[in-house]
């Protein structure tokens, strides 16, 4: 019986499946990755991968391929599963592991420390390395293949069992480590053959494989393709092996070396059935890949339990905040992005070089903590503030910023989307309660103050009516871990004292140590009232 998750793919538009409930940590931040590509509110991963052909960790003659390195590391992430045990597999346990012959050459170091500045309370190294395979696959394809995403992977404290396929391994053991993965042979030849549609074999990683001969000025680290176009993902891998012509596979087909084969002795191992069967048509070859790597990236040890799949908001809340000023006044804050699929372009300001203008406004409305509803606040779209997807077009960002009053609060908002090229309004709610915000107990990130010996000064402000009696937060820091790249998330608990009051507000500051990574340290505030009462403000970074 088979005890590691495995969830079979289809070839689909993530737009199909529901949208993500806001907020949920985990989706909300790998939604931001895989989204927020370019432009305003880049989140900064797509960088590395554009183009497709870029190398982000070094010379650009070395003929490496930071998009090939990432799909690499996935499957050695993944190929030392053991679904009987339920041990392994997507879990970042290759961070440990790159010594490991098996493991050879630059990938696994590169890719893990491009990965590591985006690690964080609720996006785990292993997430990362899934969300990599989604992003090269969308990213290097056009029209982009979208392979759906799940969250909540849990990273591996040390190394796993030892088995990743070598070019030396033999036919028979090779089929048995996949099958230990709970992979079959035509699984195998598949998942193999879909990622060698990206990159290369370089004589620098594998001088049993690619002579030296390939070395040149130009391909310092003797790179040979396994087709024609390694920084696209599609057919021709297939198609050239097949027909035996450019690449014919790549050199772990065609080396000299016989014993080095290891993909000529695969793809024969059926007879070359599987792969005539997926040369019936493009569409069937990249929907078996879909299917095949959605497997490999979900496959993890049996107590994960993985998120829903992430779906782009077509409207999404971004950097919602509430600050309390010197005046005792809340201010409620922050930016409503919206993606292209929901608004209209006006093609003519793109062929005379205006500034975009998407065809659709914002207006919010709130609840108090008393129920009590708001009139509408419309916000403003700020139109140079686009950003960009390869995957999922441009997106929009309309910046709201408004005053409470401190006495009647906000427990929740409303977001209405007026269409002008229809007249329809939508109001989003979020299901029936709307967006949630606390504001009886509120971090002040922007009020965070480093002093000379490197000592962060925090802030927070509690209503002085919910009478707390005391103020806590669990500071999350990525922390250097003995033996990998992969940082470890170190949780600490700081008390806070009373410093004063702000209006109807009391305010609290605790000191902690200076952190390394200040940008990926996050805190958890709670604030407990009378009775059993709890007021929460939770995943908020301690600076900007």
């Amino acid at each position: 019986m088979l005890r590691l998750l495995h969830i079979l793919g289809s070839f689909a538009v993530l737009g199909s499946s529901v949208a993500t409930t806001w907020p949920n940590h985990i989706m909300d931040e790998l939604e931001h990755l895989l989204v927020d590509t370019d432009g305003f509110n880049d989140a900064g991963l797509q960088k590395a991968i554009t183009p497709c052909s870029n190398y982000v960790s070094g010379s650009q003659l070395l003929g490496r391929e930071t998009a090939a390195q990432w799909v690499r590391v996935a499957f050695h992430d993944f190929a030392t599963a053991d679904v009987e045990a339920g041990t392994g597999g997507i879990d970042a346990s290759i961070g440990f592991e790159t010594l490991r012959p098996e493991n050879s050459g630059a990938a696994m170091n590169d890719s893990l420390g491009f990965f590591a500045p985006f690690v964080n309370a609720h996006v785990s190294m292993a997430d990362m390395i899934a969300l990599s395979v989604v992003m090269s696959v969308g990213s290097c394809s056009a029209p982009s293949i979208h392979i759906p995403l799940r969250g909540g992977r849990v990273d591996a404290t040390e190394g796993g069992l030892f088995g990743v396929p070598e070019p030396e391994t033999d036919i028979h053991t090779t089929l048995n480590q996949f099958s230990q993965a709970g992979f079959s042979q035509s699984d195998a030849i598949g998942l193999t053959i879909c990622g060698h549609t990206l990159g290369s074999v370089h004589h620098a990683g594998f001088p049993q494989v690619v002579p030296e001969s390939a070395v040149t000025p130009n391909n310092t680290g003797g790179g040979i393709h396994f087709d024609a176009t390694p920084d696209v993902f599609d057919v021709d891998v297939l198609n050239e092996y097949l027909e035996w012509k450019g690449q014919r596979g790549g050199p772990l087909v065609t080396t000299e070396n016989i014993t080095v084969r290891s993909d000529l002795r695969l793809y024969l191992s059926d007879n070359n059935a599987t792969l005539q069967g997926l040369a019936e048509s493009s569409s069937k070859f990249i929907s078996t890949c879909v299917s095949l790597l959605t497997r490999m990236i979900n496959t993890t040890p049996e107590s994960v339990r993985l998120t829903e799949i992430i779906t782009p908001n077509e409207v999404k809340p971004v950097n919602i905040s509430l600050a309390v000023d010197s005046a005792g006044q809340v201010r409620f804050s922050g930016y409503i992005r919206i993606k292209s699929g929901a608004v209209i372009i006006r093609s003519w300001a793109l062929s005379l070089g205006f500034i975009l203008i998407a065809c659709v406004s914002h207006r919010i409305t709130w609840t108090s903590r008393s129920g009590a509803s708001s009139p509408a606040f419309s916000t403003h779209a700020i139109a140079a503030q686009t950003g960009n997807s390869s995957m999922f077009g441009t997106t929009f960002y309309h910046f709201f910023n408004t005053t409470l009053d401190p006495a009647q609060g906000i427990s929740a908002f409303k977001i209405m989307v007026m269409r002008s090229q229809d007249q329809s309004v939508q109001t989003l709610e979020n299901g029936r309660e709307g967006y949630p915000i606390e504001d009886v107990a509120v971090f002040l990130p922007h009020e965070t103050t480093i002093a000379s010996d490197g000592s962060l000064s925090l802030q927070a402000a509690v209503l002085t009516a919910a009478d707390v009696q005391n103020v806590t937060a669990v500071i999350s820091a990525p922390s250097p871990q003995l033996g990998t790249i992969s940082p470890v998330i170190a949780k600490s608990v700081v008390n806070f004292e009373r410093n004063g009051v702000r209006g109807l507000y009391t305010l609290f500051t605790a000191t902690i140590p200076g952190v390394p990574n200040l940008r990926q340290t996050t805190l958890d505030l709670t604030a407990h009232g009378r009775g059993s009462l709890v007021y929460r403000d939770e995943f908020r970074r301690i600076a900007f």
